[in-house]
């Protein structure tokens, strides 16, 4: 399996944390778990080198709580929302649109 680390890193995959996973619900009896796998999952692909965006980010309190878990990048609507790809290529280019 480790050999396969590095190629998957060459061929630029990542890791993605959809907000389906990190988004659960503390349970009564949950005692930090939900909060501990996803800072394991954040460390697991640090040390692998793997870059990692987290996907579903729609509060400051979600991007705080992610940042202090070692998030690095994230998206979500909390920085834009969908837009056309014309919309898109202008923000881009600072709003010109040349």
């Amino acid at each position: 399996m480790c050999t396969h680390i590095p190629a998957l890193e060459e061929r630029g995959f990542m890791v993605t944390l959809d907000k389906h996973i990190w988004q659960i619900a503390p349970v009564d009896g949950d005692h930090g778990r939900s909060t501990q796998i996803i800072s394991s999952m954040l460390e697991m692909a640090h040390s692998l080198h793997l870059p990692v965006v987290v996907e579903g980010v729609e509060t400051n309190e979600q991007a705080n709580v992610l940042r202090q878990m070692g998030a690095r990048d994230a998206q979500g609507f909390l920085y834009y929302r969908p837009m056309p790809a014309k919309d898109f290529e202008a923000l881009l280019d600072g709003g010109n649109n040349n």
